[in-house]
């Protein structure tokens, strides 16, 4: 029986193709991984093509989808149908209404009707910067994102979010940018890779907390001047002063005029908001004309300020109108501080007022979060809060109070944090003593948090994980290294350094990485820290392709080593030594220093697996450039096999682009095929760009080969998007043959033209990370099962 069968005719014809294919999955009662093999698919492909995140199946997936779930012939018609109703045009290139960045709003936004529609306006109106301006906690990052949204559907590229409450140098304004992008590789001073990013590309970029940055309008004018397709939407308590600008300022709601009708005091914007909020903590709140004038004269003392009325309505699970406008008079009647304005004095008086109404433990556990950046898991607030009495109540009260924000993650962690206000207000408060030993405590918990990360990232089945664990506290990370540096502690900075390179190298984080190896250096360290020290600063430089400044490093750290009888610092340097000279060309030193690394890690025994199994495949790499293809496989198997036993992704895949390599020169097509495929999808869970831009650009060579020129044509185009995304066009863990692209695409222009290329080359352009990889898989794994099933028959 189909799935049609006994439905009302139509009932089912405008279903999206995604959540067609999942009903029809569930019907057959199987499950994404079934589907997958049945169908000769990834079930990574089956969940994007579900979730609508691959909107453009190959005609050939949508058969192998109908033949593996046996629909009979009108089931068949209908997702056929489904899929080309809504196959883009290749002239369409983009997809359009990508929201990226911005968080999924958990209450709605009341009161900002005509505010919206206002700014509705002012982006159709073609404005190229639009700026919202007000005093802190007024809402323009709620209606900023809101603006946005409402928007997304006029640019197609979509929205990109960026918060920058966190960055207070202009210098970090683009590599916030560009990590909100998906740009890997770029720090400070790396700008031009975000630029090349945003040229072009036809986006909404919103930029939100502006005012702490100073010269942040000199980073905003670049943008604008260099990337005409973006317009800027931003949030700072003062507007720009560029040219073409238009400021917005974001007023407070509006207030209520009647205070003795309660209907007419909801009716007001302040008011509706307000009792929105105490109803959601209590639910009988406000019922009476005594409760109308109380709620309206709350509104009156905020000023209207939406976060200020937020915080006051959680009192409301203990207090009624009356009492709580009683209490709130305690603490704003004092106006804050003399020197600001109005609304900024109710607005710190509305946070004193509710700090005062905390317990001592309380306060004390308010005061010590704000040492966190971004916020922290709950084992890192025990760890700040450990001499404090029931850390865990103390937090449900802030929580409670509307002072400390829970997120829960789509890991299903859970984190901790303070809207910037709050954050603000209190790291005025912890000073003196405390301040010195929170700080104390916040390093001591992310010095253990990084120890216990290091092996991880080096494999053991879990590297994914452990990155993107890392990568929620990256910047309390940066945080504590840079407590210990200031602090003149070198051994421990040099220890957090050397625990974090392969996560800041696997994430692009090469400046900081560096700044931050290089101010361990000037301290006093220890000589196996100082080891450590040289050989992350010269595998940063290395990867932004300074290779004499880390030749030299390397050897400065090979040569210590030895003094020191640091046998596994003696590895990891030679193992760079060798490295550079591959980089230079230089096989006569490279080869020699690969075999230098296994000889010394066989004789000594200790944990050197990790740098032994890159060191086969860059032997590999010695003798695919020597012509010994034979011995390039050979020592690639044997990289291959130390990745896998220990569950390195990134070491597994470096080793499979060697044998890739090997493949394409034997002209083993097939072969070449399967590996690129497992390939791409481990580089795509560790989130490693570059290196996907390689496997897909191999697998465009192999589909050339193949006489597959159209799709050749978009695997390269992908690849030229992701490469500058990633601002490089090096990869340091193998060397990648230039002349195999050139004739991919030669030829695929002499079979098609140079109209046709062109198309396929600006589309694939335009895919994201997560379309390309699904296209390319369910592309390598449906040419693999019919290179099979032909050599079988």
């Amino acid at each position: 029986m189909g799935l049609t069968d006994g439905a009302a005719p139509g009932s089912h014809s405008h279903e999206k193709f995604g959540t067609l294919l999942r009903r029809l999955r569930e019907v057959s009662g199987w499950t994404q991984e079934e589907l997958a093999e049945r169908a000769g698919l990834t079930s990574h492909g089956i969940s994007a093509l579900e979730r609508g995140v691959r909107s453009r199946p190959y005609p050939h997936t949508v058969r192998s989808l109908a033949d593996a779930l046996g629909l009979d012939e009108a089931d068949r018609a209908r997702l056929l149908a489904s899929a080309a109703s809504r196959t883009p045009t290749r002239a369409a290139g983009r997809r359009t209404g990508t929201l990226r960045g911005l968080p999924a709003p958990v209450t709605p936004l009341i009161g900002r009707e005509a505010d919206l529609a206002a700014l509705g306006g002012l982006l159709d109106q073609q404005t190229r910067l639009l700026t919202l301006t007000g005093p802190g906690g007024v809402g323009k990052t709620r209606l900023a994102y809101a603006a946005a949204s409402n928007a997304a559907h006029r640019f197609p590229d979509g929205v990109v979010a960026v918060q920058l409450a966190a960055v207070e140098q202009a210098a970090l304004m683009l590599p916030a940018i560009g990590r909100a992008l998906g740009v890997a590789g770029v720090e400070v001073g790396g700008d031009e890779p975000v630029l090349n990013a945003l040229r072009g590309a036809g986006l909404l970029l919103v930029l939100d907390n502006l005012e702490q940055i100073p010269d942040a309008g000199s980073v905003v004018a670049a943008v604008l001047e260099t990337c005409p397709s973006v317009v800027v939407l931003a949030t700072s308590r003062a507007a720009l002063r560029l040219r073409g600008e238009s400021e917005y300022a974001v007023q407070p709601l509006a207030l209520p005029m009647e205070v003795h009708d309660l209907t007419a005091v909801e009716a007001s914007p302040a008011g509706a908001l307000f009792l929105a909020r105490a109803r959601a903590v209590s639910t009988g709140f406000a019922s009476t004309r005594a409760d109308a004038e109380a709620v309206a004269m709350v509104c009156r003392r905020l000023a209207g300020i939406p976060l200020a009325l937020e915080l006051a309505a959680a009192r409301a699970r203990l207090l009624s109108p009356r009492m709580l406008l009683e209490r709130l008079g305690e603490t704003s009647d004092q106006g804050g501080a003399r020197d600001l304005p109005e609304r900024q004095r109710t607005m710190r008086a509305t946070l004193e007022w509710s700090y005062r109404l905390l317990s001592e433990a309380e306060q004390a556990l308010f005061r010590r979060l704000s040492v966190f950046t971004g916020g922290g898991a709950l084992d890192a607030v025990e760890r700040v809060g450990a001499d404090l009495p029931q850390v865990l109540e103390s937090l449900e009260r802030l929580v409670e109070h509307s002072l400390v924000v829970v997120a829960t993650l789509p890991d299903g962690s859970v984190r901790y944090t303070m809207l910037e206000p709050v954050h603000q207000f209190a790291a005025e408060l912890l000073t003196g003593d405390e301040r010195a030993a929170t700080s104390r405590h916040h390093a001591q918990h992310y010095l253990a948090m990084a120890t216990e990360a290091a092996p991880h990232f080096e494999g053991g089945g879990d590297q994914v994980l452990w990155l993107k664990r890392t990568d929620q506290d990256d910047a309390n990370l940066v945080s504590a290294i840079e407590w210990w540096i200031h602090h003149g502690d070198g051994d421990t900075a040099g220890l957090m350094v050397w625990s974090v390179w392969l996560y800041w190298w696997l994430r692009g984080r090469l400046l900081e990485g560096r700044r931050l190896a290089e101010a361990t250096l000037e301290l006093s360290l220890g000589p196996a820290t100082r080891v450590r020290a040289l050989l992350v600063t010269a595998s940063m430089a290395f990867a932004q392709g300074h290779l004499e400044l880390s030749g030299t490093r390397w050897r400065q750290a090979r040569d210590l080593a030895q003094a020191s009888d640091d046998q596994l610092g003696l590895c990891f340097a030679i193992a760079g030594v060798g490295l550079a000279a591959l980089a230079l060309g230089d096989l006569d030193t490279a080869g020699p220093a690969f075999t230098a690394v296994l000889e010394t890690a066989q004789a000594w025994c200790g944990p050197t697996d990790w740098v032994v199994g890159l060191c086969h495949v860059w032997l590999g790499t010695v003798s695919q450039l020597r012509g010994d293809t034979a011995g390039a496989g050979r020592q690639c198997e044997l990289g291959l096999a130390n990745a896998r036993r220990r569950g390195d992704l990134l070491t597994t895949y470096v080793a499979l682009y060697g044998l890739v390599q090997a493949a394409l020169a034997q002209h083993r097509l097939d072969d070449a095929r399967a590996l690129l495929a497992e390939g791409i999808e481990l580089s795509a869970q560790t989130g490693d760009l570059a290196n996907l831009s390689f496997f897909l650009e191999s697998l465009g060579v192999v589909e050339g080969s193949s006489g597959r020129h159209l799709q050749a044509a978009q695997l390269l185009g992908v690849s030229d998007g992701l490469r500058d995304r990633v601002g490089s066009s090096v990869y340091g863990y193998y060397l990648p043959d230039p002349a195999l692209r050139e004739t991919a695409e030669r030829q695929a222009r002499a079979a098609l033209g140079d109209d046709a290329i062109d198309a396929e080359l600006l589309h694939g352009r335009s895919m994201t990370p997560d379309e390309a990889v699904a296209a390319a898989v369910a592309r390598a794994v449906s040419d693999a099962d019919e290179t099979s099933r032909r050599n079988t028959v």
